[in-house]
């Protein structure tokens, strides 16, 4: 398992370091739309395991705010994209309502997937339209991925009182704490490689609290698999499972991070102020 999970990183992690660098925004949006459509197929594998129109359904329902920002590169179309995902899934179980023994509960399962994955997603769409946006896209991967190695390999080594067992018997106290030492230190050094022109005072202790959210998201997914009755959610990438397993921590941490760019202003006058952000450096 530990083979196969450093061969598969070291495959491809170059391949996305390579397209977010010199990709540009058209293969950043190809990316995009190709991670949300195989997280989504994995949720609603997951969910709805004998009713392939849901899954078709789900998919296309949440692509619907990933699309918005890909084509209007505004955040106003993520609320448009939630609503038409609420829309489309409440016309799909009305047209379909005498199948379903609980309608009502597997529409709230229906919108609830769709809307979570469509919605942090479409977060990373609007943080690559930044200024500054592939930057703060590579930074966020690096801290997220960097914590969850940490999490890992601390977790192993030293992990005695589990973290919420109930949830997930593999998780640790210390690998929690091993994962946000490592989400600082990547922080720390995304910032001397590219990222110089920002306060590392304000930077790192972001990156700390991105790295926490990012571990709720994975907790969030051992509680779909958990409660689907599965171990992981794909076996797309050897060693980590499937796409879903590998971007559950950085896809809830996505919008937070987006968000906290707003508020804080993390930018340099020499860069302008294109979205109207105050400046706190």
């Amino acid at each position: 398992m530990h083979r196969q999970r450093l061969l598969t990183a070291l495959i491809v992690g170059p391949i996305l370091l390579a397209l977010l660098l010199w990709g540009g925004h058209i293969a950043f949006d190809i990316l995009l739309a190709g991670a949300t459509i195989l997280c989504l197929r994995a949720f609603f594998s997951m969910s709805f395991p004998k009713d392939t129109d849901a899954q078709v359904v789900g998919i296309l329902a949440g692509m619907l705010p990933v699309l918005g920002v890909i084509l209007f590169h505004e955040p106003l179309y993520v609320l448009g994209g939630l609503y038409l995902v609420a829309l489309v899934s409440l016309l799909f179980f009305l047209v379909t309502y005498s199948r379903w023994d609980n309608c009502f509960q597997n529409w709230a399962v229906l919108f609830l997937g769709a809307s979570y994955i469509g919605i942090c997603f479409a977060h990373f769409g609007m943080l690559r339209h930044l200024l500054l946006g592939k930057e703060f896209v590579l930074f966020l991967l690096v801290v997220i991925f960097a914590g969850d190695i940490g999490a890992y390999y601390v977790g192993k080594g030293m992990g005695k009182k589990k973290l919420c067992p109930n949830i997930s018997k593999g998780k640790t106290v210390a690998g929690a704490m091993g994962g946000i030492v490592s989400n600082a230190v990547a922080a720390l050094i995304m910032w001397f490689v590219m990222l110089r022109q920002l306060d590392p005072r304000i930077i790192v202790p972001l990156a700390i609290v991105t790295g926490a959210i990012g571990q709720i998201g994975d907790l969030a997914e051992s509680v779909i698999k958990r409660s689907s009755g599965v171990k992981d959610s794909g076996t797309m990438l050897p060693g980590h499972g499937g796409v879903f397993d590998r971007l559950d921590a950085v896809m809830l941490a996505a919008p937070f991070f987006y968000w906290a760019l707003h508020l804080l202003g993390i930018y340099l006058n020499r860069f302008g102020n294109p979205m109207g952000l105050y400046h706190v450096l």
